[in-house]
């Protein structure tokens, strides 16, 4: 009799916990625990492997992007800028964007480069020209995660940038007021560009 109270005690404890926890974090919890270490090493260069080779790719097509169809027109100080995507590897090194994440997510937080590339401007967008190449600021875009307990507590965020597809092609569309500043290495001539 006493051990069938214990077990019924120990089922109300673990009900109570999954309560504090959420339900996805006790879930969580209870998967490792039943899972212990087995094949995680091996699931986890398979899963960054996978996704590194598909950023990459998503890399090297974000590059060929140089223009926007003629019909798009920018509206206001709307600004069409390239999406290009941060690199992800190098001579077979892994780069810091690849690396795990906090659980199963892997870091998305800089897949999208901070400089870009002006493809087209709305009539109100005075300072940039098409060809310049400026600097976004991310914080416009960064959103916090409040999903779970855990993620309140930690502070988590993520980065949510205006990506619109036209034709198959990423650009990013975004206002005057999320440039940052002009960056200039691609060498462009401001003084032609100024009215």
């Amino acid at each position: 009799m006493k051990e069938a109270q214990v077990s019924k005690d120990v089922e109300f404890l673990k009900k109570e916990e999954a309560k504090h926890l959420g339900i996805q974090d006790f879930f969580t919890s209870r998967d490792k625990k039943n899972r212990g270490t087995k094949g995680l090493v091996e699931n986890a260069k398979l899963e960054i492997n996978s996704e590194s080779s598909r950023k990459e790719e998503l890399y090297e097509k974000s590059l060929n992007i140089n223009s926007i169809p003629e019909h798009i027109v920018p509206l206001f100080s709307g600004v069409f800028l390239t999406a290009r995507r941060n690199k992800i590897s190098e001579n077979g090194i892994y780069l810091p964007t690849a690396s795990y994440g906090k659980g199963k997510d892997t870091d998305m937080d800089v897949d999208f480069s901070d400089k870009q590339i002006v493809l087209a401007c709305g009539v109100h967008a005075t300072q940039i020209k098409p060809g310049m190449e400026v600097v976004i600021n991310m914080d416009s875009f960064k959103k916090r995660l409040d999903g779970t307990m855990a993620q309140k507590l930690n502070k988590e965020h993520t980065y949510e940038l205006p990506i619109e597809i036209i034709d198959g092609a990423e650009y990013l569309y975004i206002t005057e007021r999320d440039i940052k500043y002009i960056s200039n290495t691609n060498k462009l001539n401001l003084k032609e560009n100024k009215n």
